[in-house]
């Protein structure tokens, strides 16, 4: 079984690693430009740019973190979903937009079994087919018919 880091496109990765950089540049910058002009005072002698700084920092420390973490999960769903043989982007778009992560709830309570690979061509066939969608190939050899299966004299 695939942990959830391994299953995240790596592309996800790296876009979730840069925003959450960028945020931890640009908060203590937009912080100290906001205390600069808002003419913040500190009331234990900071420097208004020190005291606005932290305060940015650790909101863009928040806000870095919550969006790397929603872009992880969206990875995480577009793979699982390509795994277990469903619409990946379908399922993205409807995380996105559904509000409230009602939409990968969704997506958790109506996701389908793992498909498997064919034995013929390897292309993934969902756990409900019986023939390979690309190849034709039969999924599972017909059972053979023998003596046990008839009954008794």
């Amino acid at each position: 079984m695939k942990t959830f880091w391994s299953l995240v496109p790596k592309g996800v990765k790296i876009t979730a690693t840069i925003v959450f950089a960028c945020a931890l540049i640009v908060g203590p910058v937009i912080g100290a430009f906001q205390g600069h002009v808002a003419g913040l005072n500190s009331p234990h002698g900071f420097p208004s740019g020190v005291l606005a700084s932290a305060i940015g920092f650790g909101l863009g420390l928040l806000v870095g973190t919550v969006i790397a973490i929603w872009l992880l999960c969206l990875g995480y769903v577009y793979a699982d979903a390509r795994r277990r043989t469903m619409p990946a982007v379908l399922w993205v778009l409807i995380a996105i937009f559904i509000p409230n992560l009602l939409g990968f709830l969704l997506y958790f309570a109506l996701r389908r079994p793992l498909g498997s690979a064919c034995p013929n061509c390897g292309q993934l066939i969902a756990a409900e087919q019986r023939f390979c969608s690309w190849c034709g190939n039969q999924r599972f050899a017909e059972p053979a018919r023998g003596d046990s299966l008839q009954s008794p004299a």
